[in-house]
């Protein structure tokens, strides 16, 4: 399933979303609702070399931080959180003021354990760091101060390039924009070198506003990143008036036109849509930054784009997912992108050619598997599909459908463009599919391991989805050697069966300790990779592989080493 687009008021960061999907998926082994909460984990907060007293630690879900229980350093800087369920969890201390360890754009401040049952942590220590403060105020070019206006923080190294540095993922977003006097006051941000800047860059999602924008201005007063100046921040240290001046608004406009039906051209209302900035990479051009106002068509098929800058763009159909009632809504249509170019006026007359959406079903199979109570509980699954549009043409964001399993294995789904489907199985909450994975997909009969393509205009009805059950276990430990681990890394195991990658994976604790439940038999390699959100990795890239069989009812181990040496120790 796709991430939800997001009105296109707001900032959308592709790769930021990216992000937030992948977290999802690795971090799908929440802690057990019904597991007996007997665990616990205890630990030391420090600040500098003294304890830190008074510090709240949480630990829970990643969604729900403060879930499973939370205690608050003693005099000593000591903790422990008693009565935590089984299954992974974040610990994570609640100091806005200090920078904390572990702190990606992925899990934010804090550290993952994964729990067994009855199982006591101890040593999950935080040495904090007092955070920066920085403070100034932004004014309009007849010095009125400018309200709610986002401030950006952009780390850089000694000669002013873009830095690769992990940044606060900051509690209180509030932070980031301006108050009613135009003043902003940003802290816990980590010591180091910033160009600071308020506005938007035109031609990017980020400046739709009906009002019109601002032009991105750096401090004190340039328009150009490369003369903006450079803030140095030290920790525990207060900067003040650090002031932008910006210009006008910058001119916005409108887009309009209609959807139509691609064979009748009658107006199709309660169309949704989507419009992006189109953007090219070495092989094609796709469009980034994603965004839809959230509104159909009107009766007469019309749709309108308001605060648009000037820039590069493509409109197209794009329905809407319900989550409230995990379904799509709206007709059941697709649509080639629409580019269009906004200069120095209004864009109308726009006219998308919508299709009718293509179908796609088959049955499940579960041939081989007779546990009866596990075969009760594929009622409660889905098979879901997302559709890839063919190589050559503009690329956009996978649509996804879904179908539920019906009484006789049928499934059935419409609304899809012509493309690559590849296929998942959904379980009630999205991730937990109760043992059941995809074994293999075939249409007529021939297997389709790379996904099944539907041409213009097909009607799919050959599938046939093949599902294995297991309960065998991979318990796996990743060892440290030549250093710590540094704060800001981050562990993922995926596996692949048969040459293709499977839906599993876990995300290594912060013991190095990892565990991926319900595969069914047989053999997968494990991939370790590791992932870096602060400075350069401490050694060469880091990537292993391992070939394991697993068995049903039982636990596979795995051991990964890795070498955190400096490289020319290596």
């Amino acid at each position: 399933m796709t991430c939800p687009t997001r009105p296109f008021y707001q900032s959308l960061i592709l790769a930021g979303a990216m992000l937030a999907c992948t977290a999802a998926a690795a971090l799908g082994q929440a802690p057990d609702p019904k597991s007996k909460a007997t665990g616990a984990v205890s630990g030391r907060v420090t600040v500098g070399d003294k304890p830190a007293s008074g510090i709240l630690i949480t630990a829970g879900s990643v969604n729900q931080p403060a879930s499973g229980g939370r205690a608050t350093s003693d005099a000593d800087g000591n903790y422990r959180i008693n009565g935590l369920p089984v299954g992974q969890i974040m610990v994570m201390p609640a100091a806005p003021l200090y920078i904390l360890p572990n702190n990606n754009p992925m899990l934010g401040p804090g550290k993952t354990l994964n729990l067994a049952l009855g199982e006591a942590v101890d040593g999950i220590d935080f040495k904090l760091t007092r955070g920066a403060v920085i403070t100034g105020r932004v004014t309009d070019a007849d010095g009125r101060p400018l309200i709610e206006e986002r401030i950006t923080l952009l780390p850089v190294d000694e000669n002013g390039a873009p830095a690769r540095q992990q940044f606060s993922r900051f509690s209180n977003y509030q932070m980031y924009q301006t108050d009613d006097r135009g003043i902003y006051r940003m802290y816990g941000v980590p010591a180091g070198r910033y160009k600071v800047s308020v506005g938007d860059d035109p031609g990017t999602s980020a400046s739709l506003r009906a009002s019109g924008y601002y032009q991105r201005t750096y401090y004190p007063d340039a328009t150009d990143a490369a003369k903006a100046a450079i803030v140095d921040l030290s920790e525990g240290a207060e900067t003040k008036n650090i002031d932008i001046s910006l210009g006008r608004r910058a001119q916005t406009y409108a887009v309009s036109g209609r959807i139509v039906d691609a064979d009748t051209g009658k107006p199709l209302p309660g169309v949704s849509f989507a419009f992006g900035v189109i953007q090219k990479n070495q092989s094609q051009n796709y469009i980034a930054g994603t965004s839809s106002p959230g509104t159909p068509t009107n009766s007469l098929g019309e749709f309108r784009l308001d605060g648009i800058g000037p820039g590069h763009y493509a409109v197209f159909v794009m329905e809407r997912y319900d989550f409230s009632a995990n379904a799509t809504t709206g007709p059941m249509v697709f649509s080639d992108p629409v580019p269009f170019d906004v200069v120095d006026g209004d864009v109308t007359n726009l006219e998308i050619k919508a299709q009718q959406g293509l179908s796609l079903s088959g049955i499940v199979a579960v041939d081989g598997i007779s546990d009866q109570k596990a075969l009760a509980t594929l009622s409660s699954l889905k098979i879901g599909a997302s559709v890839s549009p063919p190589q050559g043409g503009m690329r956009i964001m996978p649509e996804a459908r879904s179908s539920a399993i019906a009484a006789d294995g049928s499934f059935s789904m419409t609304g899809l463009r012509p493309g690559k489907a590849s296929f998942y199985l959904m379980g009630p909450n999205g991730s937990d599919t109760k043992g059941f994975s995809i074994a293999r997909i075939e249409r007529g009969g021939v297997a389709q391991n790379r996904g099944v393509d539907i041409q213009p205009g097909e009607i799919v009805s050959n599938i046939r989805i093949v599902l294995a059950y297991g309960t065998g276990v991979i318990k796996g430990q990743v060892k440290f050697e030549g250093a710590t681990l540094p704060s800001d890394l981050m562990m993922f195991i995926g596996l692949s069966r048969d040459g293709l990658p499977t839906r599993s994976g876990a995300q290594a604790d912060a013991r190095g300790q990892f565990v991926i439940e319900n595969l069914a038999a047989g053999t997968y390699e494990v991939m370790l990779q590791v992932v870096s959100f602060g400075g350069r990795m401490p050694g060469p890239p880091q990537q292993q592989r391992q070939t394991v069989t697993v068995t049903d009812g039982a636990e596979t181990p795995v051991l990964f080493t890795l070498n955190l040496s400096p490289k020319d120790k290596q």
